[in-house]
C-alpha cells in the first residue's frame, strides 16, 4: 500500500505484531479485535515518481468506479453493522419490535417520519426508552421497522385514554405495555393502519443479548447496498453510546491475541463468536456472561 501524504510517498508493509483491542460494552458483553500493524516507510521518491503514481491511480479510479463504489458501499455496510451491534450490546438488548404497516407505504422518509413521532409519544409513558431501529421493505414494497431494546416494563398505569406514570392520576388502570406500544404506532400511522408484533427473550430462550445484537445488525448490511448513497437504513433514540475501546497493546502472534482474550473473561462468560481471517492479520471475538435463570 502506497500513500502521498504532503507530496511525500509512503510504502506501509504488514507488521510482524497485531495491536489488541477491548470493548468494553456493559452488561456482560466484550469483544475483543486485533489487527495486524502495517508499518510506514518513507520512499526516495522524486516529483516526478509521485506526480506519475497520483496519474495511475486517477486513472485507475476512473476506470474502476463502479467496483469501487461497491467495496466502498460494503465497507460502510460493516461499519454500520459494527456500530449497530455494540449499541445493542451496550444497551442489554432484550427484546425485538417489528413494527408494520398494513397498507403498503412505500416510502422511507415518511416511515422515518412515523417513527420520530412514534418515539415522542412512547416516551411520554415510558421516560427513558432506548431503541436500536432498522429500517427493511416487505416483499410488496412496504416498509417495517426492527426496534431492539431492553426493560420493557410489563404493564403501565393509564389515566383516561393517555398511558402516564403520575401516581397520583385519576382513575389509574394497569394495561399491557406492548398493548399501549401497539395503540402508540397506531394512533402514529392513521388510516395506514399498523401493528407491533413482539419477540421478548425469556430465561429459557436461545436468543441471548449479543444474539439480538447481530439479528438485527444483519438489517443493516442486508439493506444497505439496496438504498440511494448515503441512506441511513438505521437509527437511534435515548441516550446509548458506545465505550471508546481499551488498547491492550501489540501481540506477536494469534494465540497471544487468544490468550489475552480469553484472560479478560468472566468465569461465566461465553464465547458468542470467533473469527481469524483467511491472511491471519485480523481476529475477532465476542462474549457474553450467561445470565442468571429467572422465570418470565
Amino acid at each position: 500500500m502506497i500513500r502521498i501524504i504532503d507530496g511525500v510517498a509512503y510504502l506501509g508493509q504488514p507488521g510482524d505484531h497485531l495491536d489488541v483491542r477491548a470493548h468494553q460494552l456493559g452488561n456482560g458483553h466484550i469483544e475483543v479485535t486485533g489487527s495486524r500493524r502495517l508499518d510506514w516507510q518513507e520512499l526516495e521518491w522524486t516529483r516526478d515518481q509521485v506526480a506519475d503514481h497520483e496519474a495511475v491511480m486517477e486513472r485507475y479510479r476512473e476506470e474502476n468506479a463502479d467496483e469501487l463504489r461497491e467495496r466502498s458501499i460494503k465497507s460502510a455496510a460493516r461499519r454500520a453493522k459494527t456500530r449497530v451491534r455494540r449499541l445493542c450490546k451496550a444497551m442489554g438488548v432484550d427484546t425485538m419490535l417489528t413494527l408494520t404497516y398494513r397498507a403498503n407505504q412505500t416510502d422511507l422518509a415518511l416511515c422515518k417520519r412515523h417513527l420520530k413521532e412514534f418515539n415522542r409519544r412512547l416516551l411520554r409513558v415510558m421516560p427513558g426508552l432506548c431503541f436500536v431501529a432498522a429500517f427493511e421493505p416487505q416483499e410488496r414494497g412496504a416498509w417495517h421497522v426492527h426496534l431492539a431494546t431492553t426493560r420493557v416494563p410489563r404493564s403501565i398505569i393509564v389515566n383516561g385514554r393517555e398511558a402516564v406514570y403520575d401516581k397520583n392520576a385519576r382513575a389509574r388502570v394497569s394495561v399491557k405495555s406492548y398493548d399501549a406500544i401497539r395503540n402508540v404506532w397506531r394512533g402514529v400511522v392513521g388510516d395506514l393502519g399498523g401493528t407491533v408484533n413482539v419477540a421478548r427473550r425469556k430465561f429459557h430462550s436461545k436468543n441471548t443479548p449479543a444474539q439480538i445484537a447481530s439479528y438485527i445488525a444483519g438489517y443493516i448490511v442486508k439493506e444497505f447496498a439496496a438504498g440511494e448513497r448515503w441512506s441511513n437504513r438505521w437509527t437511534k433514540f435515548g441516550d446509548i453510546d458506545v465505550p471508546p475501546p481499551v488498547v491492550l497493546g501489540s501481540v506477536s502472534t494469534v494465540m497471544d491475541c487468544l490468550e489475552v482474550s480469553f484472560s479478560l473473561l468472566h468465569e461465566a462468560a461465553s464465547v458468542v463468536k470467533m473469527h481469524l481471517n483467511k491472511w491471519r492479520d485480523s481476529f475477532y471475538l465476542a462474549a457474553e456472561n450467561m445470565p442468571r435463570l429467572v422465570s418470565s
